[in-house]
């Protein structure tokens, strides 16, 4: 999680560290080792209001309070006695939080849930991964316990080590074609560890779909490049592994467990009123 979170933050850095004031930083109580740790992640991170400008640019100039409240943040967490790696990681997470929001065409994405949701959950999941199949019944929980306010969209992320998981993908949007994508989801992850083409013509039929219309639908080259679109759409998004979550727009990067999940979109509901 932690390269993940760095590796997101630091694509949208510029480097130009070296240490200087912090007008409007609040440095009090911190030594001279923390204080320059502090102005070297801000020389490194963007500023939120201008992302060609550096934080410590932004602060310098006087330009953008988000970025001042930003290195008073990591100056406190310095204060609570964080070393620097457990600041720059505290920092990189409020950064992204607050910040970082991406779009997705979620047009002819899988969906359920509300028609008109307050909170949009998109998950890049994968077939063959085992941490994909237990994070995804807790999105159908959260479905279920706010079925007029929550909605889930499955994106495709077909790992490359994994030899049918892109093959999965294209099954779970053939029968998505007939109205039974959820139930071919739900197949393929109770299935996943023994995935292979035989298998996804017995799920079609014991889902009672048309097979022969199935096996044209896997092969035709539209779904395979809806496959492709949505691998593109992650890659854009920094992905790295999967499940990736994304909840309004922001990436989900909590533990992906009932309760912090829960926990995330009661709180998004609670400033939604």
């Amino acid at each position: 999680m932690r390269h993940f979170l760095v590796f997101v933050f630091l694509s949208l850095f510029i480097t130009n560290a070296a240490a200087s004031p912090l007008p409007g930083v609040s440095t009090d109580g911190l030594d001279k080792e923390d204080i320059n740790g502090l102005t070297t992640l801000l020389s490194e991170g963007a500023c939120p209001c201008d992302p060609k400008l550096s934080l410590k640019a932004c602060i310098e100039q006087k330009v953008c309070p988000p970025a001042t409240a930003l290195a008073n943040y990591g100056a406190e967490k310095y204060r609570e006695g964080l070393g620097p790696d457990q600041v720059a990681e505290a920092v990189i997470r409020k950064y992204i939080s607050d910040y970082v929001r991406y779009q997705f065409n979620l047009e002819n994405t899988a969906r359920k849930g509300a028609d008109k949701p307050k909170i949009v959950i998109v998950e890049f999941a994968d077939f063959e991964c085992p941490h994909c199949a237990l994070v995804s019944p807790m999105l159908g929980d959260l479905v279920k316990a706010h079925k007029n306010d929550v909605a889930v969209y499955f994106k495709n992320f077909p790992l490359p080590h994994h030899q049918f998981a892109r093959s999965a993908a294209q099954a779970a949007i053939a029968a998505g074609r007939q109205n039974r994508f959820w139930e071919m989801h739900d197949l393929l992850f109770s299935h996943q560890g023994s995935l292979n083409d035989a298998r996804f013509i017995e799920f079609a039929t014991k889902l009672a779909l048309d097979v022969e219309r199935f096996k044209k639908d896997m092969a035709d080259p539209a779904v395979a490049a809806q496959v492709e679109r949505e691998l593109k759409e992650g890659l854009e998004a920094k992905i790295t592994g999967t499940p990736a979550i994304y909840i309004n727009g922001a990436p989900y990067l909590d533990e992906k467990t009932p309760e912090k999940l829960k926990a995330a979109v009661v709180e998004l509901l609670k400033k939604a009123k």
